[in-house]
């Protein structure tokens, strides 16, 4: 037996090194996007703004960003040393989870199994990288769940080890204040001890019930979490269990629950839209662990089914014979977690696969228990089907990847070719926490003075850049006389849904770089620049033209041309609209380049008059809403004059278009 246990220990150890490897060998070579950025900045600014944020902005609980803040004061801050603390949190995760496969069961391959499943997946990768919490709140809760193993194993036959109590509550509440999930993860865990004492009460009662419930019980003679004769006498110590672990982990998060509640329903970082389904809330939480992508595409499908099948074998496996603690241990993490998480974004319509991140533990071994069952029976067999399950996510070629937003290539980039009189324009002003980190490394060495269009901490979609705040901004930036200005973008278009950051520049200066992409991050620059900071209709053609009776009026219109355009120069078509007496949600626009007849077109651009994000029910009365359109030109454009049309249309087609011809441009090779 000693001799199986150290093969099996070894084993163990040769499951982390090897996973050990296998993260150093796909560690990322990009930089951080913004999500991991925000939270550096939390945990690296100050303690104080680290108790604001999580109190007063963005109400998250704290214990990450501390944990964060202690390992860059021990190691620093640079992008490896921040996401070694996600990657060790990864290797501590599988180690709990091959040591909660072993105490559930007499034959220790399932902690092995379910370790390899979960470390193997592409989703383990994500968050193991991730300058985030999710990595730290799995490894806490998964050693949360072995002691809780060890304590439904012990407890009951009279082994009072209040060590493990505490141990237990403190992994829990540390889990409980690094995300909010880990409330469903704990709800979890209370199911299982709620099950374990109404089976003991089932158990304990002289029925033919009982008598149908003892044949199901773990042999007495088996090791692991096999009953002993003190738990012969009753649920006592299941519920004792229960009500003490109950209180100590709710004493200890209720001095959080005030801010939780502060926290509210209203999420305004985001479009809300229809409820996420059940069915869809499930395939995309699945989806992200197999196959790291949050968008569940059709090829997702075949493996979240297979899975599923997977798991619901090996709970059915596992429920009627000597593994039924692990079944049920497995089905409560896996059940709780989803279920609780489907059901909230179905009122609250916003979901990512790792939201469900303690469900799986509770994956992996119920799909552990169907491969060791298979072990049983033929161990090639079972060997088989391990290796496909975790070779076929990689190999499927639709493997998903954290958001490409390369910040870090963005500011090398400004850096490099810029100087430090520059002037960085952030649309919007949520940047500034990328800005923080990335301004002042190298190459840039020191940040330059930055504008935000507009200024906030959190993403506010019900909050809009107006022109005059706008205005402002060119006002600051036109005081700083820079020899250019960067404007970096990251989702502008949520609170500067019109484009007024560019607006206002337009034409102003030389636009020498223009949608410069470093994955999803855009950067633009405007050399010598003076901005706009009176009225900005006034320098634009009138149009007054109203295309529905009552509705919004095209006041002006302004093309923004080079006097000779080449195949990949930009051009650049401002409208000035006021917002009409009733609205017209079905009104769009169509600016293009055409043959100077209109007989064909080069590109185009279709939308409603100030974009999608901002239609006419969001304009301010009394103040011009811009209609901004980058029009490229492309190397199918034959040398000569081109015109620029603008076409007023009804997407329902209940009137005749308005064509206006805004101007002409010559076209050279």
């Amino acid at each position: 037996m000693n001799s199986l246990r150290a093969r099996h220990g070894g084993l163990g150890i040769a499951v982390l090194i090897l996973l050990g490897l296998w993260l150093v060998v796909q560690w990322p070579r990009g930089g951080l996007w913004y999500d991991e950025a925000l939270t550096t900045y939390v945990a690296t600014d100050s303690w104080a703004t680290l108790w604001h944020w999580c109190t007063q902005v963005d109400i998250q609980v704290p214990f990450h960003y501390v944990v964060l803040r202690l390992w860059a004061v021990l190691l620093g801050d640079s992008e490896f040393a921040l996401r070694l603390l996600s990657a060790f949190c990864a290797l501590l995760a599988v180690a709990a989870t091959i040591a909660v496969g072993r105490l559930l069961t007499r034959r220790r391959s399932l902690g092995l199994v379910a370790g390899i499943l979960l470390g193997a997946m592409p989703g383990l990768l994500w968050i193991a990288y991730e300058v985030r919490a999710y990595a730290l709140g799995l490894a806490l809760y998964a050693w949360a769940t072995a002691f809780l193993c060890v304590l439904i194993r012990d407890w009951p036959r009279g082994k009072r080890c209040w060590w493990l109590v505490l141990g237990y509550t403190a992994l829990m509440l540390a889990a409980l204040y690094t995300h909010y999930t880990a409330l469903a993860g704990f709800a979890a865990h209370v199911a299982i001890l709620v099950v374990l004492t109404v089976r003991g009460l089932l158990t304990s009662l002289p029925t033919p019930l009982s008598n149908w419930r003892r044949g199901a019980r773990l042999p007495s003679h088996t090791a692991g979490m096999s009953p002993s004769p003190q738990a012969e006498r009753g649920p006592g110590g299941e519920v004792r269990l229960l009500i003490v672990l109950v209180f100590l982990v709710g004493a200890g998060f209720a001095p959080w629950l005030p801010t939780l509640l502060a926290r509210g329903t209203a999420d305004r970082s985001y479009y809300t839209g229809s409820p996420i389904l059940s069915e869809r809330a499930v395939t995309v939480i699945l989806g992200f662990k197999l196959l790291e992508r949050d968008d569940a595409p059709a090829i997702a499908q075949p493996f979240v089914i297979g899975y599923t099948v997977l798991i619901g074998i090996g709970a059915l496996v596992g429920w009627r014979g000597p593994r039924w603690r692990a079944a049920l241990v497995g089905l409560m993490i896996t059940l709780w977690p989803v279920a609780i998480i489907a059901a909230l974004v179905y009122f609250k319509p916003k979901l990512a696969g790792r939201y469900a991140w303690p469900a799986w533990i509770g994956f992996d071994l119920l799909a552990g228990l169907c491969i060791t069952m298979l072990a049983r029976w033929w161990r090639p067999l079972a060997a088989a089907a391990l290796i496909a399950i975790v070779a076929l996510p990689w190999a499927s070629g639709e493997r998903g990847h954290p958001p490409n937003s390369d910040f870090r290539g963005a500011y090398a980039y400004l850096c490099e070719h810029g100087t430090p009189d520059d002037v960085i324009a952030l649309r919007d002003g949520t940047l500034f926490v990328a800005n923080r980190y990335y301004g002042r490394r190298s190459p840039c060495n020191g940040e330059r003075h930055t504008v935000e269009l507009p200024r906030a901490l959190m993403t506010n979609v019900d909050v809009a850049l107006t022109l005059p705040e706008a205005q402002a901004a060119m006002s600051d930036i036109l005081a700083q006389r820079p020899p250019n200005v960067w404007v970096v973008s990251w989702q502008g278009d949520i609170m500067d849904p019109q484009g007024l950051a560019y607006a206002l520049l337009d034409g102003t200066g030389q636009h020498t770089l223009v949608s410069r992409m470093f994955g999803d991050v855009r950067l633009d620059r405007y050399e010598n620049p003076q901005p706009i900071t009176s009225d900005p209709l006034r320098l634009a053609q009138a149009m007054n033209v109203v295309p529905v009776p009552g509705g919004p009026v095209l006041q002006a219109a302004r093309l923004f041309a080079p006097a000779v355009a080449r195949a990949g120069d930009t051009l650049v078509l401002h409208t000035w609209w006021q917002r009409g007496q009733t609205l017209q949600p079905d009104l769009r626009v169509s600016a293009r380049i055409t043959t100077l007849d209109g007989g064909w077109t080069y590109a185009q651009v279709d939308q409603p008059p100030a974009g999608w994000k901002y239609v006419d029910d969001r304009w301010q009365n009394g103040v011009p809403a811009l209609g901004r359109y980058e029009l490229t030109v492309g190397p199918d454009v034959p040398p000569g004059k081109v015109a620029v049309r603008y076409v007023l249309y009804d997407a329902a087609g209940r009137w005749q278009p308005i064509i206006l011809t805004i101007g002409e441009v010559e076209v050279a090779r």
